[in-house]
Formats: structure tokens, C-alpha cells, sequence
């Protein structure tokens, strides 16, 4: 006669095989698995003997049904050819993985539908948590999403308000450093190639232009400031165009990422020599920015250390420890002067500065 409770011979053994051979109801095998004290020492020991003989792994969709934790953590950024979401990644997952959790990232391509969708794929499965670096903060179906996901969230180089986390670099004192640092070489007309007008990164870059310039008592002229995209293409196009106006920018700031290749190309191609004709700051250091000649003076900071810090402050979330709502984490940015700065042709020095 045959045992009632050997598993079927099947190609993939189940939750319903392992109960079987075990004698048990398939809300027993549950329970063993996800560790629940109501299960007797007897029909645990039953149960365990049943999964290490059929050599049975419960899946991960199960256990997000059974509602256990999946020790995972979501990452949604919004382009995957950034480097600088590579290193936040990098150091995301070094703090994530020495506390058992795995990091699970994905593009939104910039699109706030696919974000909402990410979000909510990260629910269904349960995530522990969600690192975001969302694409528009004033979003309202994003934040409302975001709100709605049921998991902590942490921003990076986003602010949406609220209760959400943060952290992000110190662009509003590196971009002061280094406009007070044109200015003090003479520059008076400082154009700003950049994106972001609808994030923190874009609203801090500008504040430290415009305080910079206050500060020296001057004026920026608003036709100087080029704030649509951080896109090569848009940086080639756009320096073409101030390079062409009738009283052109003598030093311009390029901050992100991807615009440097675009602004150095539209410059060779208007025949302009940096830093004799116009001088340079970038963001993000590159191995482009230290290897072109002249070197390209930037505006530093650690993308590595943004995710650590990111990863802390959502572990922090997840266990319920004391953080105050709101709270925004910033990573110090560096202002590395190399070769492309100079005083605007025909300027007299001014004391005190240097190259």
C-alpha cells in the first residue's frame, strides 16, 4: 500500500508535497518556515525533515505572500548610463549586504510612469525599503505613490517634503566656492549650463550662483543661465549659443554629469581656447575632466558616500529607530582647482587670486 503522505513524482516539489510527506496542513509548513512560536517542537522537527528530504526552498514570491520579510531593498534611479548612480549603488549595497539585505536597483528612464510602476512593483513584492532618486520632485502622482507605498523611502539628491528622508551633496556651498572663486579671478558675465529646475540638486546649484554674486554686489544676467537638461547634446547646443551672443559669458559652470563631452566639444568647435578665451568648472569629477588638456577644475563630491549615508538612514527607517521626520543628510562637496580657470582677457588681476 502506498504511503498517502510520499510526494507525487512531479518535476518541481511544492509547499503541497512537503505537507504531505510531513502529515501536516500546508498553514503549518508556513508557519515553520517563517518561525512562528505556536508550532509544537514535534511537528516542527516533522516538518524540517520533510523539506531537507525533498530538498524543498520555499520561493521568495511565497514568503512575500506569507508576508515574511524578503530582506530586500529597492533602488529606482532614473538612467542607467550614469556613473554616479553606479557608485551610490556601490555603496549602498556594501552597507545593505553586511546587514543581510540584498539591493535591487532599476531605471525609470526619467519617466514618472515608470516610477509609479517601480514603486508599486516593489510593494507587491514586498521590499523592506526603497531608495529613490526621483526624477521631478513636485510629481503629485509620484509623491502620492510614494506616500502610499507602505515601506520607508529615502531620497537621494531629491526633496519631496514630508516625512521622507534625504540625503544629497552640498551643491548650493560647491557651487558658491567656485563662483566666488571666477569672480575673485575678475569674471564678471558667468554663464550656468544645467538641468534640474524641478529638483534640489538644480534649486541649490542656482542659490549658490545667485548668493555668490550677491555677495560681490553683482548682477547675473538671466540670458547666462541655461537650466533645461543635463544632456551632452543640450550642453553642446547651449554653449554654442552664449559663445555667440553679442557680449558673451567670459567662464562658465557645466554641472552635471553627462554635459562636459557637449560643452567642450561646442567650444573647440566656436574656436574658443580654455582658459584664455573662456574658463571652465565642471561637476562630478570624470577621468575626461583630469585627463583633457587643460585639466578641468570641478566641483567634487562621493557618490559612493551618498549611498552609504543613503543605506544608513534607511536601515535607521526600517527599525523603527529614532529619526526625526524629515531629516536630510548632506555629503560635503570639494571644489579642486586644476587648469582650466584664468582672469578674463584683459582684466587685471585681483589681489589675491590665483590660478
Amino acid at each position: 500500500m502506498t504511503d498517502r503522505r510520499t510526494p507525487r513524482p512531479t518535476s518541481r516539489i511544492t509547499v503541497h508535497d512537503v505537507a504531505r510527506a510531513a502529515g501536516v496542513a500546508i498553514g503549518t509548513v508556513s508557519r515553520v518556515v517563517n518561525g512562528a512560536p505556536s508550532v509544537t517542537a514535534e511537528v516542527r522537527e516533522r516538518v524540517e525533515r520533510a523539506i531537507a528530504q525533498l530538498g524543498w526552498t520555499p520561493s521568495a514570491a511565497a514568503q512575500a505572500m506569507r508576508g515574511a520579510p524578503t530582506r530586500m531593498v529597492g533602488f529606482i534611479f532614473s538612467d542607467i548610463r550614469n556613473p554616479l548612480y553606479a557608485s551610490m549603488i556601490k555603496g549602498a549595497e556594501d552597507i545593505l549586504s553586511e546587514h543581510g539585505y540584498m539591493l535591487v536597483v532599476a531605471s525609470s528612464n526619467a519617466q514618472p510612469d515608470r516610477e509609479i510602476a517601480l514603486i508599486d512593483l516593489f510593494k507587491r513584492r514586498r521590499a523592506d525599503g526603497l531608495l529613490f532618486a526621483v526624477e521631478e520632485e513636485s510629481n503629485a502622482a509620484v509623491l502620492a505613490r510614494v506616500r502610499a507605498a507602505g515601506y520607508p523611502v529615502v531620497l537621494l539628491e531629491r526633496e519631496m517634503g514630508g516625512t521622507l528622508g534625504a540625503v544629497g551633496a552640498a551643491h548650493l556651498t560647491g557651487t558658491l566656492q567656485a563662483t566666488e572663486y571666477l569672480i575673485g579671478l575678475g569674471h564678471r558675465r558667468i554663464a550656468m549650463i544645467s538641468g534640474g529646475r524641478n529638483n534640489r540638486v538644480g534649486r541649490d546649484r542656482l542659490a549658490g550662483l545667485m548668493q555668490a554674486h550677491r555677495n560681490a554686489g553683482l548682477r547675473v544676467d538671466p540670458q547666462l543661465l541655461r537650466l533645461d537638461s543635463f544632456a551632452s547634446e543640450y550642453g553642446f547646443r547651449e554653449v554654442q549659443h552664449l559663445l555667440d551672443m553679442e557680449d558673451p559669458p567670459t567662464a562658465i559652470l557645466a554641472l552635471g554629469m553627462h554635459l562636459l563631452p557637449g560643452v567642450l566639444r561646442g567650444i573647440r568647435i566656436k574656436h574658443r581656447r580654455i582658459p584664455s578665451d573662456v574658463s571652465l568648472v565642471a561637476s562630478n569629477d570624470s577621468e575626461l575632466a583630469q585627463l583633457v588638456t587643460p585639466a578641468i577644475s570641478v566641483i567634487r563630491y562621493d557618490g559612493y558616500m551618498l549611498g552609504r549615508e543613503a543605506a544608513q538612514l534607511l536601515l535607521a527607517r526600517m527599525r523603527d529607530e529614532s529619526v526625526p521626520d524629515g531629516t536630510r543628510i548632506e555629503v560635503p562637496t570639494e571644489f579642486v582647482m586644476r587648469e582650466s580657470c584664468a582672469p578674463p582677457r584683459g582684466a587685471a588681476m585681483p589681489g589675491g587670486a590665483g590660478r
